[in-house]
């Protein structure tokens, strides 16, 4: 197991994250911003789409274990997210709904599971010499 790369990974998919949110900031109005369904579609839609393709690039490059792997980034991940809510929580007393985590976790899950298999089955095709074209 590569732990270094598993703790780059998670870390960099919290920053793409981060990133995905100021996307979708700019894509909705600053002023629909708090509480407003079209931002939250918004960044769960970029989120779901970016945490997809950084799965299908870890399940590409990882022969052994991408299961394994995938999981271990996403447990770090999630890690990572619950300790800086807290800490925005303990600093500047901004809320942690339970619910607002439920939806990203669901999608997060569905990326883990369906990016490690895209991902294996590019590798496994490019091994066999397959083209899609």
């Amino acid at each position: 197991m590569n732990y270094p790369r598993i703790v780059l990974f998670s870390v960099g998919l919290y920053l793409l994250l981060v990133v995905a949110s100021t996307i979708a900031r700019l894509i909705v109005s600053a002023e629909e911003i708090t509480q407003s369904a079209s931002f939250i579609i918004t960044l769960e839609i970029i989120g779901f789409i970016l945490s997809l393709l950084m799965y299908v690039y870890l399940g590409y490059k990882n022969s052994t274990n991408p299961y394994k792997q995938a999981i271990l980034v996403a447990s770090f991940f999630w890690l990572i997210n619950l300790s800086v809510s807290v800490l925005l929580y303990t600093l500047f007393e901004v809320p942690i709904v339970a619910l607002v985590f439920l939806i990203p976790a669901l999608l997060h899950v569905i990326a883990v599971i369906l990016g490690t298999q895209l991902g294996t089955k590019l590798r496994h095709n490019r091994e066999l010499g397959v083209s899609v074209i």
